[in-house]
């Protein structure tokens, strides 16, 4: 670059002397960087209005999340269990959704909901304990049936004593935890409740929900009428018909009106799918703020939260769990079995040992398991029907506890319970057999019997030869042995739906192929599939 010239000089005549000429010719080059300079200067202060204008957003977010926040309802409950403050950890939370009237104010409301007087005071319609791990961004949900008969704690008139789960609530959701974690022995660390009226807003805030119908359903206690069958959008209103619905009826295949009989374990699974088919609209609706904004609306009049839930745990939540997928939303049922009251009334029992394994599984997931042991031994096996296997699925997906367990049964194994692990074995590792101080002849019994990589850990709480088989992945499957060939067989996608779970227990796994499920407008529903199917075969006959 060639050197910068000076600036021209007044003429000769009017300098006098040289420190003139020296005095203008400092003045000349100061002018001149002064101009030269100008652009960079307005260049920071357009950097610098920017800065402050982020800065003034990202503070009115800030105010804008604490407002919003300030309005949520907070409760204390002296029985929930302090979460661990090291971060990553799982923690419980008890979802209740309430069937207080007090918000019904008009003639239509009452129509559709009822009044105070209808409804007996406030009960928890919905009761769920969610499980979050962060360490996999896995959500797992076990649904109480409301009418659980319990033993209700401490002293309230007309609810302590043996009574329905949801009768708890009544004095308020203190009395409701210390319930679960008392008779149940599920620790709560958070509580979150929703009303009716801002269940139904939340839902219009995004649009609707998009659910297919294979069929007409309908239920004159909640005013659920849906006639239109495929994939439509339900609005806030019918949504909650659905959810709430213990009575529906429906069209069956020869195109009468049939009462499904199921009451609130039907209903269960309809909110199963129903809350899927919302986080799927959440999911895709997280990139419009009006939609956003709305459903946080309509969301922060109608919650109510524990007092120990702060701004920073919900954010944490929102970020950990963003995006998060319908097969990392893991729904059970308590296992529970029918029963007649003294009084006459029909009532359930949680089904004993099936409940209290569930909740161990349940209660385990996200806790690190022991590290395996390379302990080796020659010690014969034993035979197969004098070694117990408690079979849970540790691969994230599919029914392979399931199908594992009705293989190894036919093998003369005795199945203890089937169930998912507490937690999952990662990708490319084998599966793991577990084994007491004694029980390793009965682990190699066992592996005898499998086809696949497994690896033996030792577990202290196990006794004998009872076991406990985590499968890793569909690639383990059962070598089956009969009098004559022996066959290996793959158990992954097997048909076989055989537990060991007598058949008075109850654990509202069946398909019911009436209640509707998620679906994306446009694109094939099991409606639509059956519907050219039968076309088809119309068409060939």
């Amino acid at each position: 670059m060639a050197p910068a010239e000076d600036p021209p000089l007044p003429p000769a005549e009017d300098l006098e002397t040289r420190p003139d000429l020296q005095k203008q010719l400092r003045k000349a080059r100061k002018k001149a960087a002064k101009r030269k300079h100008r652009w960079r200067r307005r260049f920071l202060y357009a950097m610098a209005f920017i800065i402050f204008v982020a800065a003034a957003g990202a503070g009115g977010l800030y105010f804008y999340a604490r407002y919003r926040f300030d309005e949520i309802p907070k409760v204390h409950s002296k029985h929930l269990i302090k979460q661990t403050t090291k971060p990553g950890q799982p923690f419980n939370v008890l979802l209740v959704g309430s069937d207080s009237r007090a918000f019904v104010n008009n003639p239509t409301q009452v129509k559709a909901f009822g009044d105070e007087a209808d409804a007996g005071g406030q009960r928890s319609d919905v009761t769920m304990v969610a499980r979050f791990v962060p360490a996999t961004k896995t959500v797992t949900v076990i649904s109480i049936p409301r009418d659980l008969w319990v033993d209700i704690p401490q002293n309230s008139s007309d609810i302590s004593g043996m009574n329905r789960i949801n009768a708890a609530y009544n004095s308020g959701p203190d009395l409701l935890i210390e319930t679960i974690e008392d008779v149940l022995h599920i620790p709560i660390n958070h509580y979150i409740s929703v009303g009716f009226d801002g269940f139904s807003g939340m839902v219009n805030a995004l649009g609707g929900v998009t659910m297919d119908f294979p069929t007409a359903v309908k239920d004159s206690y909640t005013g659920l009428d849906v006639t239109a069958t495929g994939c439509q959008v339900v609005n806030g209103t019918v949504a909650l018909q659905l959810v709430r619905s213990r009575h529906l009826q429906y069209v069956n295949s020869k195109g009468y009106w049939e009462y499904d009989g199921l009451s609130d374990f039907s209903r269960i699974q309809r909110q199963d799918s129903f809350f899927r088919a919302v986080l799927a609209k959440v999911n895709t609706s997280i990139t419009n703020p009006l939609a956003i904004n709305g459903f946080i609306s309509a969301a922060v009049g109608n919650l109510a939260i524990d007092d120990t839930l702060t701004e920073g745990d919900l954010f944490r939540m929102a970020t950990e769990f963003h995006g998060l997928s319908s097969s990392h939303l893991i729904t059970e049922t308590l296992p529970t079995t029918s029963y007649v009251t003294g009084g006459g009334a029909d009532v359930l029992l949680a089904a004993q040992p099936y409940a209290d394994q569930m909740v161990t599984a349940f209660n385990q997931l996200g806790v690190p398991k022991p590290k395996p042991s390379t302990t080796t031994t020659t010690a014969p096996p034993l035979a197969n029907s004098a070694v117990s296997v408690d079979v849970l699925n540790a691969s994230g997906g599919g029914l392979l506890a399931t199908d594992t367990a009705a293989a190894l049964k036919k093998n003369g194994f005795v199945i203890t319970g089937i169930n998912n692990a507490p937690s999952l074995i990662p990708a490319g590792e084998p599966s793991e057999i577990y084994y007491g101080p004694s029980g390793l002849p009965a682990a190699h019994t066992l592996a005898d019997s499998l086809k696949g990589k497994v690896t033996y850990v030792p577990d202290s709480s196990l006794t004998g030869n009872d076991l406990s088989l985590w499968i890793a992945n569909a690639a383990l499957t059962v070598t089956t042995t009969t009098t004559t060939t022996t066959t290996t067989t793959t158990v992954p996608g097997s048909p076989t739906t055989t537990t060991t779970t007598p058949g008075d227990v109850y654990t509202n796994t069946q398909t019911e192929p009436w209640n509707p499920v998620p679906c994306t407008l446009g694109a094939p529903t099991t409606t639509t599939t059956k519907a050219a199917e039968a076309k088809t075969a119309k068409g060939s006959g």
